[in-house]
């Protein structure tokens, strides 16, 4: 469920906020440095929230570089993820999304069923067209 845009400008301010009020990380598994991924550890969850309760933002349309920060588009978009976030051990990756074939699938499916009726009916008008000007 796509929330308002003035909810996820501040849930980027609170992101941004958490990094910068940080004096130090303890290394990739520590919250603050998950936050740079995108990743909400529940240590800090609800300061995240109460930042963003608190936060006054503006419900214009969210800019490129917004949408593409942190994981705001995939917190706008939860019915893209095949599966669930996970903490891993790797030092390069600390998050992973573990999922069955099967919602991979379902997630593939829908988009493909999508485009495939959206190219069905540009071929059914070229075929009008085609007709109209015969």
């Amino acid at each position: 469920m796509i929330k308002n845009t003035s909810y996820y400008r501040a849930r980027l301010k609170a992101f941004v906020n958490a990094i910068h009020s940080s004096s130090q990380s303890n290394g990739k598994s520590d919250p603050v440095e998950l936050l740079k991924y995108g990743f909400v550890h529940d240590d800090i969850k609800k300061d995240i929230d109460s930042y963003i309760e608190k936060t006054s933002e503006s419900n214009a349309e969210l800019s490129f570089t917004e949408i593409t920060s942190f994981n705001t588009w995939f917190a706008m978009h939860p019915e893209k993820i095949a599966g669930q976030e996970l903490l891993t051990t790797s030092r390069e990756f600390p998050i992973t999304i573990k999922g069955t074939k099967d919602e991979i699938i379902k997630i593939i499916s829908s988009d493909n069923d999508k485009r495939i009726r959206i190219i069905k009916v540009k071929a059914l008008a070229k075929l009008k067209l085609l007709k109209l000007l015969n």
